[in-house]
């Protein structure tokens, strides 16, 4: 549940067009990237294990296998802004069930 009831506040929900939403994620992987992801991957590589949560997360994946040679680092990037662009399609399916009524802000207005 909420921590606040939704008959007492106004429950507000930014709805993300996917046209603005998409490059801002290829935009948030390479900035990522800039600021040291592959780096982290790669400090954590020595511990890899796929079951755990943090070696399930989007990105994570697609730069192990990037270093481990399996694939070059573009493709690295693509396969995780995709599985990025899909988590975000699943989030605004659940949100147009689970938040119909609330009431939506649209980045664009």
């Amino acid at each position: 549940p909420p921590p606040l009831p939704l008959d007492r506040v106004t429950p507000l929900l930014f709805d993300a067009p996917k046209d603005w939403l998409t490059p801002r994620i290829a935009r948030r992987f390479d900035a990522m990237l800039a600021a040291g992801a592959l780096d982290e991957v790669a400090a954590m590589l020595p511990h890899h294990d796929p079951a755990r949560p943090a070696f399930r997360a989007i990105g994570v994946p697609e730069l192990v296998a990037h270093l481990n040679g399996e694939i070059p680092l573009a493709v690295a990037r693509d396969r995780a802004t995709v599985s990025t662009r899909q988590f975000a399609k699943r989030q605004r399916t659940w949100f147009r069930s689970k938040m119909r009524h609330w009431h939506r802000i649209h980045p664009l207005e």
